[in-house]
């Protein structure tokens, strides 16, 4: 498909971008209800792993390789992080493929691939807020363990996540060109989040997983998404493996997003609008 207009220069690129992200914004703060259940719905969700490792410690307070004072901060970051990095493109772009909105998406002069991350760029904004907000409750229960490991790490920590939510937009991204030959996104969804579950790290560090597991972990990018800042912020890399973890997460945003540049050209040649 062809955009009705002209493409837009670099300027008028820049500002439509960001006009889309500002209504983004303003569509997440609209529905303030909804997020708040969403909210509380996944807080539930993530204190199930809590109330896990606390049973466990209380059990066998030895036997982990990591300390009690360690792994709580842990998930309280995983739980944040993960939050923050929840974007809705798997349901935005599935709705509109059912109902054909899809085709006025296309149409329109704006890249589709980077105007589809501007507004999981707006969800990584808004709900990171919210997820700040979590984390200063965490702090009035874990205290000062919840602090990064030294400002060094705290610096570190930033720019991986940016890049974690980079390799998260690439793999949603490219499981959503699933979305346009099933037309459905459930599927897709359910797929998707089950892999990040799994691998990413988020119910445990994948220091603990079983040999097999870690090393599947190792060669797929969900554990960029969350292990990796958080094993950043934590301290547990540091220096030269730090600097090489943010070279895997680069590198991964990269491949991940020519792969799906790839795959959008392919999914959108056979591509049938429905709704009407």
């Amino acid at each position: 498909m062809r955009p009705l207009q002209a493409q837009l220069n670099l300027t008028e690129s820049l500002q439509s971008y960001r006009s889309l992200l500002v209504r983004s914004l303003k569509a997440s703060f609209a529905y303030r209800g909804t997020t708040v259940t969403a909210l509380i719905t996944s807080g539930v969700v993530y204190a199930i792993p809590m109330l896990v490792w606390r049973q466990v410690y209380s059990q066998n307070p030895e036997g982990i390789s990591i300390p009690r004072a360690k792994m709580f901060p842990y998930l309280l970051m995983a739980y944040c992080v993960s939050y923050a990095l929840s974007v809705g493109i798997e349901w935005r772009v599935g709705s509109r493929i059912r109902s054909g909105l899809i085709a006025t998406d296309l149409l329109k002069p704006m890249d589709f691939q980077l105007s589809q991350a501007i507004q999981c760029l707006s969800d990584c904004l808004f709900n990171g807020t919210l997820g700040l907000l979590v984390f200063v409750c965490g702090y009035l229960f874990l205290g000062r363990d919840v602090f990064p490991a030294s400002w060094e790490a705290f610096g570190l920590f930033l720019p991986s996540f940016i890049l974690a939510f980079f390799v998260m937009y690439g793999i949603c991204f490219i499981f959503v060109q699933g979305i346009f030959y099933t037309y459905a996104f459930y599927g897709v969804l359910t797929a998707r989040g089950s892999l990040h579950l799994t691998f990413s790290g988020i119910s445990a560090p994948l220091t603990l997983y079983p040999p097999f597991l870690k090393t599947i972990a190792d060669w797929l990018p969900f554990k960029h998404t969350i292990y990796t800042p958080i094993a950043i912020y934590m301290g547990w890399a540091q220096g030269s493996e730090a600097l090489l973890l943010l070279g895997q997460q680069a590198a991964w945003t990269l491949g991940l997003f020519l792969v799906g540049r790839f795959l959008m050209n392919k999914a959108l040649k056979q591509l049938e609008v429905q709704g009407g």
